[in-house]
């Protein structure tokens, strides 16, 4: 009797996740989806949806829609990679550090991760070591994932390497339009970056916003933003995130090889290399995650690759006011 309720208490958790995943696939698609829409898509009814997206958010099992800005010709973002000798002290020491958009700390070929809104030199700070990489952070990728198991995706990783065939390639970095955002449009971004389906009446007047300004915000906001939504099947947190900086020629083939994962990788360009941040929470998965990059290598899918392990991270406020006032400065 105990096993039969341990057997049914699974399977309720397993058709649950795959919900779950259903919802995420929704969202993926269309960000403002309605939860009637939701309902109806995944055969559940309106309160079961809702309880469900409720319970993803609340686990972390679903993040975002978020927002991720793209280099325009008077707005860029830097990230770099860098050695400090007391990665600690620059981590306290970077929360209120002028231009910093975010810096984590790491364990691995870097041990700081710090992305800025301008150029700046960590050289002149205490304990610098050295800097393994830096450069401009283009487009940010996020594929849509299946819910599989993750025997099941190194398996389509093998399968996808073995017919790998080396095909020129054409890095794509492109600036978007010019960035002509006033106060109103950087403080709706802020509200929403993290999570783009809040209730809209309800976070446009504690900003104080006129709804049709945000409507005019919104119908552009393709020009100078990606989308971004994630699927975490056990809690975003119950993950190890490793980050992966790789050298390659064939961009599109990290991307395609990433979107196998069960858990949401973030691709991102910086300067003309690939960085790739993989979820995973097994030690299993991890020697496989391993495995399937130097296979990547012996394959020259990849030339060279660099990684850690990140351990804190810190989000610092949107730049609205540095950027406004250099507008008003060139004008």
């Amino acid at each position: 009797m105990k096993v039969l309720v341990i057997y049914m208490g699974e399977l309720s958790r397993l058709r649950k996740t795959r919900n779950f995943h259903k919802i995420f696939e929704q969202i993926f698609e269309v960000p403002g989806i309605p939860i009637y829409e939701i309902a109806q898509k995944v055969g559940v009814s309106r309160n079961t949806a809702s309880k469900y997206l409720q319970e993803m958010y609340e686990d972390q099992v679903l993040v975002g829609p978020q927002l991720r800005l793209l280099p325009t010709v008077n707005y860029k973002e830097f990230v770099y990679l860098m050695n400090f000798k007391n990665p600690f002290h620059l981590f306290e020491g970077l929360r209120e550090f002028p231009h910093v958009l975010y810096h984590g700390m790491a364990f691995g070929d870097w041990n700081a991760m710090v992305v800025t809104d301008r150029l700046l030199d960590f050289s002149q700070l205490l304990g610098f070591e050295n800097t393994v990489y830096q450069g401009v952070r283009y487009r940010s990728y996020t594929p849509k994932v299946d819910h599989l198991l993750w025997e099941k995706t190194f398996h389509r990783c093998a399968d996808y390497m073995k017919t790998f065939t080396k095909r020129r390639e054409h890095k794509s970095r492109v600036l978007a339009p010019s960035l002509d955002w006033g106060e109103d449009q950087w403080n709706i971004y802020q509200a929403f970056r993290f999570n783009t389906r809040k209730t809209v009446t309800t976070t446009l007047k504690r900003i104080g916003v006129r709804y049709e300004t945000y409507v005019a915000w919104i119908e552009n906001l393709d020009s100078h933003c990606t989308v971004h939504a994630g699927f975490y099947p056990e809690g975003y947190e119950t993950y190890m995130t490793y980050c992966f900086l790789f050298s390659t020629e064939y961009e599109q083939s990290i991307k395609t090889l990433f979107s196998f994962f069960p858990t949401t990788p973030v691709i991102i360009e910086v300067g003309d290399q690939l960085m790739v941040f993989v979820n995973v929470a097994l030690s299993g998965v991890n020697r496989e995650l391993f495995c399937s990059i130097y296979d990547m290598k012996a394959r020259d899918i990849i030339q060279g690759f660099k990684q850690a392990v990140a351990v804190f991270h810190y989000p610092h406020a949107t730049p609205w006011k540095r950027f406004l006032s250099e507008e008003k400065r060139t004008q």
